[in-house]
């Protein structure tokens, strides 16, 4: 099956009311589907409320998820780098680690600039990434995703390695990632699963930092005052807190 998407004709109807003959504006919305000429289109805006907007989550909506993971399906894996960027944070908000992943391959693939025409997307041997000629979008869209594959958060939630490839990165750590509500994480993993977290708030002032921090089944609900860390397990215990 192609991809269909909904166009909407606008109808006009005019309705006259009694002695004083009120004209009314009536739009009459007829949803029609009409085959997607380009399925396969690099753009995925439609997508922004997984990411980097907040209206899709898994949790919430996981129907519109699926919706979603099956518009990634049909569009596929090529593309320019900075709709390869997008397509792996948009990945990694599904916590599909795989897919993710193969996007990171995908942009990673080193481009002769006399053929690149051949091929959308990968870098150039500067690690510019490729268009062509350049575009500074998927320099800049990497590591945002990268990013996303460690750490995800909202406004009150905090979300540990949900898109971790663990077969890849078995082991690892990272440091300093920043979170909404103004938290700071590092992270260590070891044979693909949480090791030990630590998380502690940077904000200004004397205000709580209120959190939901996730990873896997385990939760924990922390709050922060500015420079209170919080060290946790494997499974989301807290083992101490100190002041920075």
């Amino acid at each position: 099956m192609g991809l269909y998407i909904p166009f909407i004709f606008l109808s006009l109807k005019v309705i006259c009311i009694g002695l004083f003959s009120f004209i009314i504006l009536v739009f009459y919305a007829q949803a029609q589907d009409f085959k997607d000429p380009e399925p396969q289109h690099r753009h995925v805006s439609h997508l922004f409320g997984l990411y980097p907007g907040h209206t899709m989550t898994l949790e919430q909506t996981p129907d519109l998820c699926k919706a979603v993971a099956n518009t990634l399906y049909k569009r596929g894996d090529k593309g320019p780098g900075w709709s390869t960027s997008w397509k792996m944070a948009l990945w990694a908000h599904l916590h599909n680690s795989e897919h993710a992943y193969k996007m990171i391959l995908q942009l990673i693939t080193l481009i002769d600039p006399k053929h690149e025409h051949e091929k959308e997307g990968g870098l150039y041997s500067n690690l510019f990434t490729a268009h062509p000629p350049f575009q500074i979008d998927a320099n800049f869209g990497f590591p945002a995703a990268l990013c996303e594959m460690l750490v995800q958060s909202t406004g009150s939630d905090l979300y540990l390695l949900p898109a971790l490839p663990r077969d890849k990165w078995p082991h690892g750590s990272v440091k300093g990632l920043r979170a909404r509500g103004g938290l700071t994480v590092n992270i260590c993993w070891k044979e693909g699963s949480l090791h030990e977290a630590l998380v502690w708030s940077s904000s200004s002032g004397n205000s709580l930092a209120l959190a939901r921090v996730h990873y896997g089944d385990h939760a924990a609900v922390i709050s922060a005052s500015p420079g209170q860390v919080y060290r946790f397990n494997s499974e989301l215990k807290c083992l101490e807190t100190w002041q920075l």
